[in-house]
């Protein structure tokens, strides 16, 4: 069939000029068909080269990103032993801190500064941290810090003048805060009320038991407004300014007691 041919005229709109061109005869028969054909070999193998340039960049961005969530966790990492190392820091001043005043130290292992530390590990790390950490808040919580009224301190922890006679010296076992009767006196720390009444001359007189054999003592009330076996909270109100017992004005005596002796409270008025 590819020898026989069949002459094509091509004539212009004009008229005034033709072609003549021999074309296989099986072309004018099966035209259609031909180029159906070619139509669909040109589409699969743009197909074919769409799926093969998809392929390759698809590699290459799958390497990519790979190579970017590597770099990620990374970085992730990093920051994670940083921020550890920063909650160790802090867990170490807590820690020393609390064994300035002979109290125990709250246990913590430092996994921050761990050179083996994982992404896996993450989640235990800081439930752990969490648990620890919530266990170092309340164990802060029972102890006396701050100030029980925000009055200026007019006697110190120790030898002073006798306010009384005016000549010699006496022990003072505690701190005074100057202040207007009916002023509020704050609790230092969480405990439970040891004693509330009258106490010699101390007057109406308050004492708190915070565990790890720590106590304060708020003396020379004019109103008690806690019981014996009460439970308090840091800052709450327990009484008020007063001059009660051995006093010369209003002022509130305060006094802190470790291991049943009578310490300076200086110590205990700022978390440093």
């Amino acid at each position: 069939m590819l020898k026989e041919k069949t002459s094509v005229h091509f004539v212009n709109t004009q008229g005034d000029g033709s072609r003549v061109m021999l074309v296989p005869t099986f072309i004018l028969f099966y035209w259609r068909k031909i180029l159906i054909s070619f139509v669909a070999l040109f589409v699969a193998f743009g197909l074919l080269l769409g799926f093969f340039i998809y392929q390759k960049t698809s590699e290459h961005y799958q390497e990519e990103l790979a190579r970017a969530n590597f770099i990620k966790r990374q970085i992730d990492l990093q920051q994670l032993r940083k921020s550890f190392r920063s909650i160790d820091e802090t867990i170490d001043k807590i820690n020393l801190y609390m064994k300035k005043r002979g109290l125990q130290a709250t246990p913590l292992e430092n996994v921050g500064m761990a050179d083996q530390f994982k992404i896996r590990n993450i989640n235990d790390v800081t439930e752990d941290y969490d648990f620890q950490l919530d266990k170092a808040l309340e164990t802060i919580a029972d102890i006396p810090i701050g100030i029980p009224h925000r009055g200026r301190i007019t006697s110190q922890f120790g030898n002073r003048n006798n306010p009384f006679s005016g000549t010699g010296s006496e022990r003072h076992a505690g701190m005074d805060f100057k202040g207007n009767t009916g002023e509020p006196v704050s609790v230092t720390a969480q405990g439970k009320i040891s004693f509330a009444g009258v106490k010699g001359g101390y007057g109406n007189c308050i004492i708190v038991d915070h565990g790890f054999h720590l106590k304060t003592l708020y003396g020379h009330l004019s109103r008690i407004l806690v019981r014996a076996g009460q439970t308090v909270v840091v800052g709450q109100k327990i009484g008020e300014i007063g001059s009660t017992g051995r006093s010369t004005g209003p002022h509130l005596h305060y006094e802190i007691h470790q291991n049943g002796q009578r310490i300076d409270p200086e110590n205990y008025l700022k978390f440093n």
